[in-house]
């Protein structure tokens, strides 16, 4: 008994680090995929942030286009050009955000671009159908901004979407839990 006494007080103790060692491993490996898909669901929604921003920003762009005389087709082009990209942007983020598992997002990326398009688009066509701006003291657009109002009221709301959903799982399921504590307590 003694000889397996003493053959197994340090094969139980090198299972015992072992299980340990491998414990460890398989937790960094978790919380490492952890981390790289909210860095991964971080740089889609800046993408989608980003190309609902630039289309925002359409409407002055089109105000603040170049008049003279030669330049006036190259900037129309130079403007549709970038419109089309941005709009092509939206439509992969959407679809990039449908797919990614997170309806509340989607939804929310959704509701802020229907709002866009029709805030934004009517005052980018009408900023075609106006002449240029020529002034310095015209930059502002003070009115533009005044009439873009519920888009930057959607892009906030987007925002807070935005911030939920990019925390880690467990502070996600925190605020879930703590969501239904809520509604139960209120019924």
């Amino acid at each position: 008994m003694t000889l397996f006494a003493a053959i197994s007080a340090p094969v139980g103790g090198a299972v015992i680090g072992a299980v340990i060692g491998l414990f460890g491993i398989v937790a960094g490996l978790w919380i490492n995929g952890d981390r790289a898909e909210r860095q991964r669901r971080r740089d889609l929604h800046a993408r989608a942030l980003a190309a609902v921003v630039d289309y925002g920003e359409m409407p002055f762009m089109i105000c603040r286009r170049r008049t003279e005389p030669e330049q006036r087709s190259a900037e129309r082009i130079r403007l549709s050009d970038h419109f089309s990209k941005v709009k092509a942007d939206i439509s992969t983020c959407q679809v990039l955000l449908a797919a990614d598992g997170h309806p509340q997002v989607a939804d929310a990326y959704e509701e802020l671009v229907s709002t866009a398009r029709s805030v934004i688009g009517k005052e980018a066509h009408n900023a075609w159908q106006q002449e240029p701006i020529h002034r310095d003291s015209e930059m502002n657009m003070g009115p533009l901004f005044d009439r873009l109002a519920p888009y930057r009221s959607e892009l906030a709301s987007f925002q807070g979407s935005l911030a939920q959903a990019t925390l880690p799982r467990r502070r996600r399921w925190l605020g879930q839990i703590r969501s239904v504590r809520t509604k139960e307590s209120r019924s």
